[in-house]
């Protein structure tokens, strides 16, 4: 008696090339480019339990992330309030969300970016400057959180200020302000370098 078998043979995998695809550069920093780092380490905003500061810029040939780190402590918190805070900041982006997590950018022209608002539409060169949000990461345990945010402005910002703009009104954050000069991250870019020697 043969055993025929439930499940069919895969087909013959494809191995043709699909067309080349690179991300539009105002949607992510390149990975075939090493930043140039320029340290900040400014705090945005601080209460008794949640620390915003903006730690760095990795400065591209084409435009800077910057990383805000979130810190978090318990304090006299219960398990429970505790546990509650933990889930809370992990949805902390939450559109339409009024109490949720917000970051922004002032250029020296004038322009005004919010990260919660998306770029521009897939395939379409903005206009002018874009803010998305790029990865990050973090964690913590019983005492205490932090997590690095990262925001990616494209092309590099013009001549004048650079005001990082952030709330968080969830954990009593209200709008505050940090402002750089954009001086000195114009000139870094030209000391960003690639990985791979083409």
């Amino acid at each position: 008696m043969s055993i025929v078998s439930f499940f069919p043979p895969d087909p013959p995998e494809d191995e043709t090339e699909g067309s080349e695809h690179t991300p539009a550069p105002w949607w992510k920093p390149s990975d075939d480019e090493l930043a140039a780092i320029f340290p900040i380490n400014e705090t945005i905003a601080i209460n008794d339990s949640v620390a915003l500061i903006l730690t760095m810029a990795r400065v591209y040939s084409n435009g800077v992330e910057f990383v805000i780190e979130r810190r978090i402590r318990r304090g006299g918190a219960t398990r429970s309030e505790w546990r509650e805070v933990q889930s809370s900041i992990h949805g902390h982006f939450v559109r339409f969300d009024p109490d949720r997590l917000r970051y922004g950018v002032v250029l020296g022209d004038g322009q005004q970016l919010i990260l919660d608002q998306p770029p521009g539409m897939y395939g379409i060169t903005p206009e002018k400057h874009s803010l998305s949000q790029t990865g990050g990461g973090g964690g913590g345990g019983e005492e205490s959180y932090r997590f690095d945010d990262g925001m990616w402005l494209w092309p590099l910002p013009p001549a004048g200020p650079v005001e990082i703009v952030a709330q968080w009104p969830a954990f009593g954050i209200p709008e505050s302000h940090v402002v750089l000069d954009s001086a000195p991250l114009i000139e870094l870019a030209g000391q960003a370098r690639p990985v791979w020697e083409r």
